[in-house]
């Protein structure tokens, strides 16, 4: 009945916009190529997306994607505290580990979907697509509730790019860019370096290394092949303990990161295309917490982790032309997840050690057709999975659009979608023991939308519903000595309204503006019981703002300045607070709006060079995005870029 209302409200809110003005001239946009994975088909969507632009968020200072992404509707990013540290997505009310992250199409969640996106920068990044909605079709685990892909940059020709800043709180910034041609071999090599010594007192400092690299070659003939990777080590220290207290003065975590990619296409006739697509991700991450000093010897005074993850992946597909706004793609895609890990705790009493090796395999095959006839554009996909760890899984997605008018058309999809559960969850051994009878956790989504153009302006209204079963959950008291403690217990529902719009032009200011109003409730609270559980029948998931929203403006000023102005809008939101003893109490996190400042000035007398400002949080509000730990205040940075 919820899913209804929602979409009784979408429709009486689109009657009034569907009065078009003759001038008129914004176009509706056509699918992104993470929705369909087809370049070069340019049909009505029938997914909801969005595209963001690396050029223009490098121009307003915005260094993370992380930081990014907070201007995308139904997405909201929950950051521990300062830069470097852990950060969280929760889109469409789905869970953290819901979102399939891609650079390049390498996968970038480990196995399980586990992602921490608070080290990945924006210096490399072409474009970003975010997809909401189920996508495992294509991506199958972990595309649960959306898809986020990072498309790095091409080569252009000859040009070398640079760029340097400072900001407070130690903050510095170099990045230095260079792409050439070798004959008909196109390349780029990028290499960036972040560090910032963190905005709390002691132990908090933050370093962030990168190389980024691609090698493209025959983009025009028969055949194409484009090579990318990239290699980034990076450093967080953090004071803080579990309840968010400063007393720890040498713990931090270090990772190692290596992605690289190969995609290879022959076109065997205008109609017919294989392509090839074979890719790595492996992950090093180290956990060192020691004494912090000869006199640290009570309670538990150490603490070490080691893991190395591997995700490997080939996949081959043909995709045949059925007309110029048709295809059908069939698909295998064979791949094998490793991870090894050990961790040792140290306390006056004794101490702890445990530690795992496990691997799992994973075929898959799919099938999509798409095709736009006349008013109507439809996209239809299918998969079957059969892991090594839980057996046979089935998906499928089924999309329509339709255009009432040049300028207006609606859309509805329905799909489900599944993710796999991490490694930890299946082969975990000592203290805590994994369950190798786990089944994925899956979703079955609906969502029904319109898009028109008023007075140039693009509006979209999107209404979604989202079903989350076998959500797994851990049980501290297993039922019989040996027993796995992660079960496929818990539910929740999440649906919702997003709005986005293209704003008029006002005084010379351009931008966007996007609300979103997001229901989550538990249907299934599992094992978990009383009011400050995470889980609570009848209550909201925690961490999920009910209210959301963004406002996005730009204006040319002087001297060929470009001025930008943000503001964020998180709503108030249910979370725990947690005692030394592992206790919660509930507690419901204030509503914040930050507002961020950005400005783009050519240095005089050149033709290449600007001059970049930066402020975030400009108004320096105090808030908690994750209770008992502060987020930022008031940062700024400022730099030089410049290309030749």
């Amino acid at each position: 009945m919820r899913f209804l209302s929602l979409v009784s409200f979408l429709t009486l809110l689109s009657l009034p916009l569907s009065a078009q003005s003759p001038r008129d001239t914004t176009q509706l946009p056509a699918a992104v190529v993470t929705a369909t994975r087809l370049p070069g088909i340019r049909i009505a969507p029938t997914a909801t997306a969005t595209v963001l632009d690396g050029a223009a968020l490098r121009a307003e200072g915005v260094t993370h994607v992380a930081d990014a992404l907070r201007r995308v509707p139904g997405l909201t990013v929950t950051r521990t505290e300062s830069a470097g540290s852990q950060v969280a997505l929760f889109l469409r009310g789905g869970q953290s580990n819901y979102v399939r992250v891609l650079v390049d199409g390498v996968p970038v969640n480990e196995p399980g979907g586990v992602l921490d996106l608070g080290r990945i920068t924006l210096d490399a990044i072409e474009r970003i697509e975010v997809v909401r909605g189920p996508a495992s079709v294509l991506y199958g685990s972990e595309a649960v509730s959306g898809v986020i892909q990072l498309f790095t940059r091409r080569s252009t020709g000859p040009r070398t790019s640079v760029e340097v800043g400072a900001g407070n709180y130690g903050a510095q910034r170099l990045s230095l860019g260079r792409d050439g041609r070798v004959g008909d071999v196109a390349w780029t090599l990028q290499g960036d370096r972040h560090f910032t010594t963190g905005v709390l007192p002691f132990n908090n400092a933050y370093r962030n290394e990168g190389l980024n690299a691609s090698l493209a070659t025959g983009g025009g003939g028969r055949t194409d092949l484009r090579i990318t990777g990239r290699y980034n080590t990076s450093a967080y220290r953090y004071p803080t303990d579990v309840v968010g207290r400063l007393n720890d003065r040498n713990s931090e975590r270090v990772e190692h990161r290596l992605l690289a990619g190969v995609d290879a296409g022959v076109r065997w006739t205008p109609r017919v295309e294989t392509r090839l697509a074979l890719s790595t991700a492996e992950g090093s991450p180290r956990t060192n917490d020691g004494p912090d000093g000869p006199g640290d010897t009570l309670g538990f005074y150490g603490y070490y982790a080691r893991g190395t993850v591997v995700r490997r992946l080939a996949e081959l597909r043909t995709t045949l032309r059925t007309g110029a706004q048709g295809a059908v793609t069939l698909g295998g895609e064979f791949s094998r997840d490793t991870e090894r890990s050990r961790d040792r705790s140290v306390s006056a009493e004794a101490e702890y050690a445990s530690s795992f090796r496990a691997a799992r395999e994973n075929r898959a095959l799919y099938l999509q057709v798409v095709d736009e006839r006349g008013p109507l554009s439809v996209q239809v996909g299918g998969r079957l999975d059969e892991n090594s760890a839980f057996g046979t899984f089935r998906t499928m997605r089924a999309g329509a659009a339709w255009r009432l008018a040049s300028t207006m058309r609606v859309r509805a999809s329905v799909g489900n979608a599944f993710k796999a559960p991490s490694f930890y969850e299946n082969f975990a051994t000592g203290y805590v023991i994994g369950n190798l009878a786990l089944r994925p956790e899956r979703t079955a989504s609906a969502e029904l939308g319109v898009e028109t153009v008023v007075g140039g302006a693009l509006v979209r209204l999107t209404a979604f519903q989202q079903r989350f079963r076998d959500m797994i959950q851990y049980t501290y008291l297993p039922p019989a000595e040996g027993a796995p403690n992660y079960f496929n217990v818990a539910a929740a529902n999440a649906g919702g309204v997003e709005v986005e719009t293209t704003l008029p032009t006002l005084f010379g200011f351009r931008g966007t503006a996007q609300y979103t109003w997001t229901d989550t409730r538990v249907t299934d609270s599992g094992f978990e019981t009383g009011d400050a559980a995470n889980f609570v029948t009848g209550g909201r998931l925690i961490r999920r703002p009910e209210h959301g929203g963004s406002v996005s403006l730009s204006r040319s000023i002087v001297a060929g300045a470009v001025l930008s102005f943000g503001a964020t809008y998180i709503g108030r939101r249910e979370d725990r607070e947690f005692a030394e003893d592992y206790s919660a109490t509930a507690v419901t996190l204030d509503a914040v709006t930050t507002v961020d400042l950005g400005l783009d000035l050519p240095v005089p007398f050149t033709r290449d060079w600007h001059l970049v400002a930066r402020a975030d949080n400009a108004l320096d509000a105090r808030y908690e995005m994750i209770r008992g730990f502060a987020s930022p205040g008031r940062t700024w940075y400022l730099g030089v870029r410049g290309t030749r």
